[in-house]
């Protein structure tokens, strides 16, 4: 199934509340469009790159050492 129709069929049976989230999402993003200086890097991690870096933050970002300091 393509993104576009995924996202259709996950409208169609999201709450009002959520669909008009997403659609002020969508609309900040168009406005931002390309001139925002992060946007050269949006795509640029493969689906696994992105799974481990996210595994990486959990794991190791969230721990506090409290005798650390």
């Amino acid at each position: 199934m393509a993104n576009r129709e995924q996202l259709i069929q996950e409208l169609e049976q999201a709450p009002d509340d959520l669909v008009q989230t997403g659609l002020d999402f969508l609309h900040r993003v168009k406005a931002i469009g390309r001139s925002h200086p992060l946007v050269k890097f949006a795509g640029i991690l493969s689906d696994s790159e992105t799974e481990e870096l996210q595994r990486v933050i959990a794991t190791e970002c969230w721990q506090v050492d409290m005798n650390e300091w």
